[in-house]
């Protein structure tokens, strides 16, 4: 069984360079002050392979030898290297993808000859790397996907970016993150939870469309870990809520019989849409061809580009309709 190390970096959501479509978030005080770091190449394959970053105590060395290494060795082959962020959205820390069969080198190293360069620039360091492995290997979880919490502190992640997992504390979550990993791999979704059956949602519908745009939204969330609550006669201004963890996703639903994607929404839903306070955690989730050949497209809020784009790089426009109520006294 290989070790597990555990490395804290900033929030992506793709990892394969920094641009105006894909920033950083959080990382520490580096990241804050320039808006760039090591790791925005993480998940970014070069010959085959990926090259992960996370920022080390004083820029030192990776103490191989609490996974394993001898003492006085370089690297140390095989190992899952588990990286995790804060999330923007609830703040707590997160499980955001993995490498398998990795090779941790004590000290840190540059590619020669790297064809990809970024404005990262940190000690007169450039794309250089702590972490290696076979892109084939590793996994990027989609930003909805992060739903394992890393617990901080006591039993789990310190202030150092590294952690080695290896007091007895640590002992449940590193359990809990092999099955997380291993479920993933097996069937990719984490594993269903058995603490109770799952929770589904009780809602109404009168048209068979919206009920099937509801359950293929309902299933998504619900093969990603989350639990589903139905708000809809709460009038809140979305139809579902999915919780894993700190994190509850607020879900508006639509579904359409044909291929064009053209919705529209009430005043409260609008409402709740252009809420600034809510941009992090809504999801607009629209099924195409409900009832035929069902596509879901989940429309996320990208604050960088100030837009909202679906898992496809689709953008949605937004036309504002005005309306009015009329009556005679």
């Amino acid at each position: 069984m290989e070790p597990l190390l555990f490395c804290n970096i900033g929030w992506m959501e793709h990892y394969r360079g920094s641009d105006t479509n894909n920033t950083i978030e959080g990382g520490g005080r580096y990241v804050r002050e320039t808006g760039t770091g090591g790791e925005v190449h993480n998940f970014l394959p070069y010959n085959g392979r990926y090259y992960g970053y996370v920022q080390t105590v004083h820029g030192g060395s990776i103490r191989i030898e609490r996974l394993g290494a001898a003492p006085d060795a370089a690297e140390l082959p095989g190992v899952t290297v588990v990286w995790t962020a804060r999330h923007p959205g609830t703040g707590g820390t997160c499980v955001v993808g993995w490498y398998r069969h990795a090779t941790v080198r004590r000290e840190y190293d540059e590619l020669p000859n790297l064809p990809r360069r970024s404005t990262w620039s940190w000690h007169g360091r450039e794309v250089g790397y702590y972490i290696t492995a076979p892109a084939e290997d590793a996994l990027l979880l989609p930003p909805d996907a992060r739903t394992l919490a890393v617990p901080r502190g006591k039993g789990g992640i310190g202030q150092s970016n590294v952690w080695y997992a290896d007091g007895e504390s640590a002992t449940a979550f590193v359990q809990q993150a092999r099955t997380f990993i291993e479920a993933y791999i097996r069937t990719g979704r984490p594993p269903r939870k058995r603490s109770g059956p799952r929770r589904q949602p009780d809602l109404l519908k009168r048209l068979a469309v919206e009920l099937a745009a509801v359950k293929l939204v309902g299933q998504h969330y619900t093969d990603l870990g989350y639990a589903l609550t139905s708000v809809e006669k709460d009038n809140v201004g979305w139809d579902l809520e999915a919780t894993a963890g700190r994190l509850c996703l607020r879900l508006e639903v639509k579904g359409l019989s044909g291929s064009q994607l053209v919705v529209e929404l009430t005043p409260n839903e609008y409402r709740a849409f252009t809420n600034s306070a809510y941009q992090a955690t809504y999801r607009l989730c629209v099924v195409t061809q409900a009832l035929t050949t069902p596509r879901l497209h989940v429309f996320s809020y990208a604050s960088d580009r100030q837009q909202w784009l679906d898992e496809y790089g689709q953008l949605l426009t937004v036309e504002p309709i005005i309306s009015a109520r009329l009556a005679s006294e």
